[in-house]
This record gives C-alpha cells, sequence and structure tokens, in this order.
C-alpha cells in the first residue's frame, strides 16, 4: 500500500452504510465535526464533494479547524521513557471517538535536532471539546506526568484555521500508514497588506501538495493561523522520507509558494524539523 495512502480507493468510503479506509471511530469525528462546523455557520450539514459509482460513494468531508494547540515541550533526559509512556496513554485515548469524542487529531512529533524536545499537535472541535479534553482520564496520564516534575519547559501556541476561507487549509483526507520520518513545522509572518496574496499562494501549495500524482511523497499538509496574532502561520507538512521532502521543492505547486516569498511578504521565518519514527510502536503519527 502507498505510504501516504492518498489515492482514491483509499479515501474514506462508505458501502453498504460501513465505513473503509478511516476506521469508523474517526469518520464519526469527523462527521461530528463537519455537522457541529456547519450548523455554526447557519448552514445545512452535508457531505461534499462526493463521487459516486454503482456500488458506492466516496465522501470527502469539507471542514475547519476553530481550535487546535502546539505545544512544545523540553522532558528531562532521564525522564524520556516515562513521558512517552504516559503520551502513549494520552494520545490513543484522544483518538477514542467514545472517550474524546471533540478531538479531532492528536499527533505526537519529536523534534530532530533535540530528542527530548517533543510538540504535540491537537486538533478540536472547538474550545468546548479543548476544555473536555482535559477533564479525561488519559490526559490525566500526561498531566501527573507533568505533575512529576519531568518537564523542564513547555510552550503553548494556539492556532486555527476556521478564519481562512474556502475550508481547504485542514487536511481531512488519511495521512499515512506508518510513522514519519520527515515532517516540519514552518513558522512564517506575514507582512500584513500581503496577507490575501499568501493565502492564494499557499491554496495552491496545499492542495498541490495532497495531491498524490503531483507530490505522491508528502502525506499532510496543513496550513494553520495563529490566533493571537493573525498575520502569522504555521506549515505542518508530513513526507515519506526526506527524499519526498526534496521533491515536493520541485513541484509546480511549491513554486506559488516560493515566487510569494520572492516577492518580499514574508517578514520572517523559522523552520522546526520533526518525527515519529523514533518514537517506539508506530502510535504518534494518526492515519
Amino acid at each position: 500500500a502507498d505510504f501516504c495512502r492518498k489515492d482514491a480507493a483509499s479515501k474514506m468510503l462508505v458501502e453498504d452504510g460501513k465505513t473503509s479506509g478511516y476506521s469508523s471511530g474517526l469518520f464519526i469525528k469527523a462527521a461530528v465535526f463537519a455537522a457541529g462546523f456547519a450548523r455554526r455557520r447557519g448552514k445545512r450539514p452535508e457531505f461534499l464533494n462526493c463521487s459516486r459509482s454503482s456500488s458506492s460513494r466516496a465522501v470527502q468531508l469539507q471542514a475547519a479547524v476553530e481550535s487546535a494547540v502546539l505545544v512544545t515541550v523540553d522532558i528531562k533526559a532521564d525522564r524520556t521513557d516515562d513521558f512517552l509512556q504516559a503520551m502513549e496513554i494520552d494520545v490513543k485515548g484522544s483518538r477514542d471517538v467514545e472517550k474524546d469524542p471533540g478531538c479531532l487529531r492528536f499527533d505526537l512529533l519529536r523534534d530532530r535536532e533535540d530528542p527530548n524536545k517533543f510538540v504535540f499537535y491537537e486538533v478540536y472541535q472547538d474550545d468546548e471539546a479543548a476544555a473536555f479534553h482535559k477533564t479525561t482520564a488519559h490526559y490525566k496520564a500526561w498531566a501527573d506526568f507533568k505533575a512529576s516534575g519531568g518537564v523542564a519547559n513547555q510552550s503553548v501556541v494556539k492556532v486555527e484555521t476556521a478564519s481562512i476561507s474556502g475550508d481547504w487549509a485542514f487536511q481531512v483526507e488519511p495521512s499515512g500508514s506508518e510513522p514519519t520520518a520527515s515532517a516540519v513545522l514552518v513558522t512564517v509572518e506575514i507582512k500584513e497588506d500581503r496577507v490575501d496574496d499568501f493565502l492564494k499562494a499557499m491554496e495552491i501549495d496545499v492542495k498541490g501538495s495532497r495531491d498524490e500524482k503531483a507530490d505522491p511523497g508528502c502525506c499532510r499538509f496543513d496550513l494553520l493561523r495563529l490566533r493571537d496574532e493573525p498575520n502569522k502561520f504555521v506549515f505542518y507538512e508530513v513526507y515519506k522520507d526526506d527524499e519526498a521532502a526534496a521533491f515536493h521543492k520541485t513541484t509546480d505547486h511549491y513554486k506559488a509558494w516560493a515566487d510569494f516569498k520572492s516577492t518580499g511578504g514574508v517578514a520572517s521565518q523559522e523552520v522546526a524539523k520533526v518525527e515519529t519514527a523514533s518514537i517506539p510502536g508506530a502510535w504518534a503519527f494518526q492515519p
């Protein structure tokens, strides 16, 4: 099977009332998310971009994220094993639709240059769902570890995609079936008068990156906007490997971003290289 599982056959399929591609739990979470988001916009919940055949319907849910966080933690070197044990409980529980229905995604990422630094990428239906997450038993595993003194420092960045028009910024297709050895979190500050141009360029880049034929090694690409600083954005890009990441930079869709950057619209940029392949158990990256 393709590493990134972006082919049409592996997307969310509804056949005879059952789902394949995603687990049924993830399908339910996505459906609840899309329906709730549509209602808050005053629209009727619906499935969009449905292709039909005589035997099946491929359903791609379009939705936007109102509440997400990037939590960066430095873990004391002698506590990393304890941390990973606690986070496995938190991450797996967060993805359980019965235990944490408003949590739509939870990836645990490890810094490639500093193995004691990690980033949580958590996506929730809304702030209420994020608050509920902190009442769960699986969250307590992380909270108890933190209370034990294993965290050297922590920072939180609140992000969203709901303010980006078009509902394309958050990927709803499956992300991959294996851990990733090559991913990046790119934080950019865009000049205020260039934000519209930036979003036009990024829509081309993001959509092209998710096209299996155009960019087969790109497994995920989310464009996130800081909730407190609307001119700051984070690219969350996941690749099969470094070769795939290098190929991405040769594509026409990447050129849309590169051309925008060359015009001087970017005030600052920082890149954090991350991965999940070194975390035992293959649970850190959500399919």
